[in-house]
């Protein structure tokens, strides 16, 4: 009789604590999923000695039980601020978050949309200014970014 009474007991406390963790986890996605850009990896992108100002331009995230979408927009639609490269500097891309896959893709130009993927992650040879577009996917979501730099061969100050 003791015995049922203690197991009666432990059942409902492992069930009070269950839906308490469901509850907290909820509450979380709630709070996450009202202010997501707070909540979204952190990109830093380095070429030398002047890292680009890198601009997040659209994401899908998932939260708990919910996606939040921002739309993907085009470099046209995003402020950019242009970093002057010496030719053949490293591009190195890291994020805060661990990811499953990172794409980098140039347009020669501002006003041009035509990318195409970059293999060997150097800045070109050749002077002029590249628009960068990076798609990164994660395990909770993808997040594509823009950056623009300008190849100059000399007056590049750190």
């Amino acid at each position: 009789m003791v015995f049922k009474r203690k197991l009666k007991r432990y059942l409902v406390a492992a069930f009070m604590l269950v839906l308490a963790a469901y509850a907290a986890l909820f509450i979380k996605d709630s709070v996450d999923s009202k202010n997501p850009e707070i909540n979204l990896p952190v990109i830093s992108v380095s070429t030398g000695f002047n890292p680009p100002y890198v601009v997040r331009a659209g994401y899908t995230w998932k939260f708990g039980f919910k996606t939040v979408y921002s739309p993907f927009v085009s470099p046209m639609d995003v402020p950019l601020m242009i970093t002057d490269v010496p030719p053949n500097e490293n591009i190195v891309i890291t994020f805060t978050a661990l990811e499953e896959l990172c794409e980098l893709f140039v347009a020669e130009g501002l006003g041009n949309e035509d990318f195409e993927k970059v293999y060997t992650w150097v800045t070109p040879e050749k002077e002029g200014i590249y628009v960068y577009r990076i798609h990164a996917r994660f395990e909770k979501g993808e997040i594509q970014y823009y950056f623009a730099l300008q190849v100059k061969n000399q007056n590049i100050q750190p």
